[in-house]
């Protein structure tokens, strides 16, 4: 009777072991340009309650900054870029496995809700500091330079110790909110949810090149089955109907 007991434990101990979620947990790394914190986070959230086993760590920054530490062999898995230029970049050196243009943007002229700036015109005839992104690492700066160049405004302001550049479009905001700059340029998206802060106007997309963001999925010679799962899963939620609707909110604009 006592050995009838024990096989029975023994099939409920094992039947309760094969009821249990197997399923591997999961670390994706993903590299985002910093323009996209906020509308990531409430997505994150989003992904993660359907994908339980899955934990995703974000590395924000310029898209400049971000391309060239997956150039130098950072374990990324995916590639958020707010830059045509640098996602290209990666896929002339085979860093890419897939990708794809997900979202638009618009750049925008900003200052504090105090600020005393009326216009383009009116700040150039004055004295006072812009903040951008650094052109060669920052895509919000690199279209900055462009539309300043257009109207012919750039090489002025450069020889007038007038521009104070920064390593995202997060620390543009910042300068401006704190007074260490009197106006700057950034995404609309940016600037949404900031209550310190106010648009002076619309920079005309004319003046410079389109903004648009891409997706990349990045190879790597280790990797197993899940990671890959894991990889395309997230891939295709960040360019879903879901996700649209979320970056709307944050005012992107959807890809034609």
């Amino acid at each position: 009777m006592r050995k009838y007991y024990m096989l029975i434990f023994i099939f409920i101990v094992l039947a309760a072991g094969c009821s249990q979620d197997n399923t591997k947990e999961v670390e994706l790394n993903i590299s985002a340009a910093a323009s996209m914190t906020d509308s990531l986070t409430e997505l994150t959230e989003m992904f993660e309650e359907e994908h339980p086993h899955i934990d995703i760590s974000y590395n924000y920054g310029g898209s400049g900054s971000l391309r060239k530490q997956i150039e130098q062999g950072a374990p990324i898995d995916i590639f958020l870029s707010a830059s045509s230029i640098d996602y290209e970049k990666l896929v002339a050196k085979d860093k890419v496995d897939e990708g794809k243009e997900i979202l638009a943007n618009q750049l925008v002229f900003i200052q504090k809700n105090e600020g005393e700036v009326a216009s383009m015109e009116d700040f150039m005839t004055g004295d006072k500091v812009m903040a951008v992104g650094t052109p060669e690492a920052v895509p919000a700066g690199s279209y900055a330079k462009e539309a300043l160049q257009t109207l012919g405004l750039w090489n002025e302001l450069e020889d007038q110790g007038r521009l104070v550049y920064t390593k995202d479009v997060t620390q543009v905001l910042m300068l401006v909110k704190e007074g260490a700059a009197d106006v700057g340029m950034v995404y609309a998206s940016d600037v949404i949810d900031e209550k310190d802060v106010m648009v002076i106007e619309n920079v005309d997309s004319d003046l410079h090149s389109s903004i648009h963001y891409y997706a990349a999925s990045i190879p790597h010679e280790e990797q197993d089955a899940d990671v890959l799962q894991a990889k395309d899963a997230f891939y295709q939620f960040i360019s879903s109907k879901t996700a649209e609707d979320v970056f709307e909110k944050y005012d992107f604009q959807p890809v034609e």
